[in-house]
């Protein structure tokens, strides 16, 4: 666990490895969002705006709902703070997906060639907010012991840690914990930011082979959804069992992934009966003028 990257030289000013890697997060895919729209003439100006006012937004609302979920107050202070394991991922989403609808409705972009650049940008984000809560030890995983599959990787959290508060003094009697460190965890925050780079890849290489808008996206997000439900069991606070061993997070994921296997042939339909096949990257009356 490493809760301070670094100290600013000459300075007393701490940077926190979550503060960093969240920074890097939304600028690095603020600039890959805005580099793959100009690659595709969509007008850039306009939409680095809705990239922000969506990450605000999405930002607010995924903390916002997960502190209704641990029944704390919602007030400025509380939206301010930004820790790891602090936010609802698909919380957040949904309210940034509802800006980007009305920014490109005003800007008169069709909606899913934006959200074929923002689909890489977003892996790219999740990757290195996910590395900042493993490093912070936020969000942490479930206890895996010596005979299970996945110790090998095991990561252990030191003392003030979350995963180690709850060993100590809420599961007390788990095998493993000392003075010194939690019980081996899963770094689930790790495997997800590898689902997050992969998504990315996946992403980027289909962006070279799309045959219609809105295919990169509806094929990424697919990847990183069912990536998240399979490794729900993984975390510590893991979303109940409903249906057997499948959990609510599983149900809800594969819900959505059905939405988006639906999307992508709804758009794949109409790309086949239209002149052109939906290919607006190849430019548009909202393309700039050369």
């Amino acid at each position: 666990m490493f809760p301070h990257l670094f100290t600013v030289p000459g300075t007393d000013f701490i940077v926190s490895s979550y503060g960093f890697f969240m920074g890097l997060a939304l600028i690095g895919a603020w600039l890959l969002a805005l580099l793959l729209a100009r690659r595709d003439r969509l007008p850039t100006e306009s939409l680095g705006t809705v990239f922000v006012l969506a990450a605000i937004v999405g930002l607010a609302c995924a903390r916002a709902i997960w502190l209704l979920q641990q029944g704390q107050a919602v007030d400025l202070d509380a939206l301010r703070q930004l820790p790891a394991g602090g936010m609802t991922a698909f919380g957040g989403a949904f309210p940034a997906l509802l800006v980007c609808v009305i920014g490109c409705r005003r800007a008169g972009v069709p909606l899913l060639a934006w959200l074929d650049c923002v689909a890489p940008a977003f892996a790219f984000g999740a990757a290195c907010e996910r590395l900042g809560a493993l490093l912070a030890g936020g969000d942490f995983g479930r206890y895996v012991g010596a005979d299970e599959l996945g110790h090998a990787l095991a990561v252990t959290y030191p003392p003030g840690s979350p995963a180690f508060t709850l060993h100590t003094f809420t599961l007390q009697g788990l095998p493993d914990v000392t003075e010194a460190a939690s019980a081996p965890v899963h770094p689930v925050q790790g495997y997800e930011a590898l689902l997050g780079l992969v998504t990315l890849a996946v992403a980027l290489w289909l962006r070279r082979r799309r045959r219609f808008s809105g295919q990169v996206f509806f094929a990424a997000m697919a990847v990183f959804v069912v990536g998240r439900a399979l490794l729900d069991p993984l975390h510590h606070d893991a979303s109940p069992e409903v249906a057997g061993p499948l959990r609510l997070a599983q149900i809800a994921g594969f819900g959505l992934l059905l939405v988006l296997w639906i999307g992508a042939r709804v758009q794949a339909g109409r790309a086949a009966s239209t002149p052109g096949g939906l290919r607006p990257w190849e430019g548009g009356p909202w393309s700039p003028k050369p």
